[in-house]
């Protein structure tokens, strides 16, 4: 098996689905790339997985800027021409949001923002560097952090990355997972996605024209992706998001092991999400480029916001073979530059400087994650395990509404906030997601609220 080229490959015209020729991309010249290539679809320059036919390739030469720059606009040409639902932003979660800024003496569980404080070393160096005369960006990230984050990796993984080619830095984890669907998913490709799933993947995919393929979870209220939905389902790419948002759940290593096994031998690339890795309440998480063949088809997404309460930083990265990484970053240049530098060097100190808030931070979400337990085991309302995260995943059908009703009437009449299981996937008409993002004793309050607000309903 061959590892990722370095060189763009050209796509049939027949592939080009929906897209009119009008549409189609216009593809750099022979002269420019030194052959003739055909329409293509936007962001295909990364041959991924290894196929085992040859294909037409051409170099991108010098003009690498120009050329993402394109692939952009023939992006979002197509997603204006099609005038895709899936890019509107979710109503269901932020309509609530919305309503409840107008109410007094809401409890929010609803949003997943740390709500603890950051470690003090981090805010003085956020300080420290707000006050030093500006250096040179690189649009990769810092240097000096990259190479912590690979440090990271060599010790508690046992895996090399190489700083300078396949790390780059995002603004936030959000960014890193829009620039890994763009440069690897086409129009018209298939990526297989576990059902429920944090919807900002539903809006990358569909800015990059992809078609999702839902992969089915709960049986039994287990919510962890299994090797039998992976094997019945084809497609492109593969997103693990371990633990998951939105039900917590958390794959555990003997199962990663056999998906990362189906993976490798369906010639799946795996899209790797790990940001809530160190907030694991059992049992820790494995990363899937740790698994056997899988280091050169995985990309990892992670983030140092849930782990140290640093989600305004907007700090994340992306770690995968550096043709990958070259094409992310040329992408990232051009949609939004580097990534802030003293929030850059906060994350350095994150990463560097102390670690016992780690484990000060996952205790707390541990005696927060009892207390809601208990309450709804009191309650009688059934939900999955959660195995990291800041989620549980709770079935309200027995109070004969749905989830969406009963939100919007406990926010009404509870002053208590959660989402719908809808907002995460269409099928979830009887679930709600709950964050474990308040102080006990208001967790407590809530469950309270709760309490009297689902008696009303009986």
């Amino acid at each position: 098996m061959r590892s990722l080229s370095r060189q763009a490959i050209a796509k049939p015209a027949s592939s080009l689905g929906s897209l009119s020729a009008k549409r189609r991309p216009t593809m750099p010249s022979s002269s420019e790339t030194g052959t003739t290539f055909p329409a293509s679809q936007a962001f295909a320059w990364v041959t991924w997985p290894p196929r085992k036919k040859k294909r037409r390739s051409y170099a991108l030469g010098n003009r690498r800027s120009r050329f993402a720059r394109r692939r952009l606009r023939s992006a979002q040409s197509w997603w204006r021409s099609n005038e895709t639902t899936n890019m509107k932003p979710d109503e269901k979660r932020y309509t609530l949001m919305e309503l409840a800024a107008t109410l007094d003496g809401v409890i929010s569980l609803g949003r997943g923002d740390p709500d603890l404080d950051t470690p003090p070393h981090i805010i003085h160096e956020a300080h420290l560097r707000m006050a030093t005369p500006p250096a040179e960006l690189e649009v990769q990230g810092l240097g000096e952090l990259r190479a912590a984050i690979a440090k990271r990796y060599a010790s508690e993984k046992s895996l090399d990355f190489d700083p300078d080619s396949e790390i780059l830095v995002t603004n936030g984890a959000q960014e890193g997972l829009f620039l890994a669907v763009l440069a690897l998913l086409n129009p018209g490709e298939r990526i297989l996605v576990p059902d429920p799933r944090y919807g900002s993947y539903d809006q990358a995919i569909a800015t990059a024209g992809g078609e999702i393929v839902s992969l089915p979870t709960g049986d039994g209220y287990d919510f962890g992706l299994t090797a039998e939905a992976v094997e019945n389902a084809d497609g492109k790419l593969l997103l693990l998001v371990n633990p998951s948002n939105p039900t917590g759940a958390l794959t555990p290593a003997a199962r990663v092991r056999e998906i990362s096994a189906v993976a490798r031998d369906k010639g799946l690339i795996v899209l790797s999400d790990e940001v809530y890795e160190k907030l694991t309440f059992d049992e820790e998480v494995l990363s899937v480029a740790t698994c056997d063949g899988m280091r050169e088809r995985t990309v990892t997404l992670s983030s140092i916001s849930k782990t140290y309460a640093m989600t305004g930083f907007r700090v994340g990265y992306v770690i995968g073979p550096r043709p990958f990484i070259e094409a992310a970053t040329r992408l990232k240049s051009d949609i939004s530059g580097p990534t802030a530098l003293f929030s850059q060097y906060a994350a350095l100190a994150a990463i560097d400087g102390p670690q016992e808030s780690v484990e000060a931070f996952r205790q707390v979400y541990a005696g927060r994650l009892g207390v809601m337990s208990k309450g709804l085991d009191a309650l009688n309302i059934p939900y999955g395990k959660p195995g990291g995260g800041f989620f549980l995943w709770a079935d309200v059908a027995r109070f004969g509404v749905d989830a969406e009703t009963f939100c919007r009437r406990l926010l009404t009449e509870g002053r208590v906030l959660m989402f719908p299981g809808t907002a995460f996937g269409a099928r979830w008409k009887h679930f709600v997601r709950i964050s474990l993002l308040q102080p006990e004793d208001r967790i407590a309050e809530a469950l309270g609220r709760l309490e009297a607000f689902v008696e009303s309903l009986s």
